[in-house]
């Protein structure tokens, strides 16, 4: 009897004196998960991190001569947040704008300013455009990817250049090319959309 009652004490003080308390690795993860949600790094990130200028002349077997200079907007890019562990990464995509001259026979025949917000009227990239559509939200997160003269021979009298806008961390782009011909006269077509 004596065991028993001796049995029964042991259990009795073991059972009141566990509180429910939590082992040391309990503690450690709830801690580092609270501290997670509480405390918020950001960092920014701008693509390019500097401004940045091409200079592009090129004398085409055509006659023409065309510059294209293209710089990075500084005051203008596209915003993309990830969220990494405790680090909010905020992606600034810079927005780039270009100058296109044309001449021909030493006669500058076209010579134009672009930036974001004259392309889009170009472009027709805007806001009206539905969900799911191929240009839905160019307007506000496409950003140069490329520029280029593209010197097919089969255009004597005439100057194609190669235009890329695409979304930043997506495979969404759109490629225009832009038609001038020896008056200075130009258009847009666009040619692939993804």
């Amino acid at each position: 009897m004596k065991q028993l009652v001796l049995l029964l004490l042991i259990i009795g003080i073991g059972l009141s004196s566990c509180e429910g308390r939590k082992t040391q690795n309990q503690a450690l993860s709830e801690s580092i998960e609270e501290f997670k949600k509480t405390v918020n790094f950001e960092t920014n990130i701008y693509i390019p991190e500097t401004y940045i200028e091409q200079e592009v002349d090129t004398l085409m077997s055509n006659g023409f001569r065309v510059k294209i200079k293209t710089y990075s907007d500084l005051s203008n890019a596209v915003r993309f947040s990830k969220i990494k562990d405790t680090i909010n990464y905020q992606m600034h995509y810079r927005n780039f704008k270009f100058d296109i001259s044309i001449s021909k026979d030493d006669k500058e025949i076209y010579n134009e300013n672009f930036d974001k917000q004259k392309i889009n009227k170009v472009f027709k990239y805007n806001a009206n455009l539905v969900s799911g559509s191929d240009l839905y939200n160019f307007n506000t997160l496409a950003v140069l990817k490329s520029i280029n003269v593209n010197d097919d021979p089969s255009y004597k009298n005439m100057v194609l250049i190669d235009i890329m806008y695409a979304i930043p961390e997506s495979d969404k782009y759109a490629i225009h090319r832009l038609y001038i011909d020896n008056n200075g006269k130009s258009n847009v077509v666009q040619t692939e959309v993804k």
